[in-house]
């Protein structure tokens, strides 16, 4: 049975949030309290990364770029490690 990736879900749902709510520039910051312990620690993973924002007042806004570009570098991870497998496979079903 596939296990859900609990990370990457719950770091789409705190970006979605921000970007409902328009919360994509400095001058439209929101204040965030996540009601769920994986959105709270998504929260704090998005922080850390600096796609969320502070405006310095307790508000918070998405860096736009910066959550594209994790969701493009976790992507071509992904691919990667399919080719990978892929290979190995490849390799495994020849011998």
């Amino acid at each position: 049975m596939a296990i859900p990736p609990v990370r990457p879900l719950a770091e789409r749902k705190v970006a979605a949030h921000f970007i409902q709510k328009r919360a994509v520039s400095m001058a439209d910051a929101i204040p965030y309290a996540p009601a769920r312990p994986s959105r709270q620690r998504a929260f704090e993973r998005l922080k850390g990364a600096d796609v969320l924002r502070t405006d310095g007042k307790g508000r918070w806004w998405l860096d736009e770029e910066l959550w594209q570009g994790r969701l493009s570098n976790r992507r071509t991870k992904a691919v990667v490690a399919l080719l990978a497998v892929g290979v190995a496979a490849a390799v495994a079903a020849l011998r």
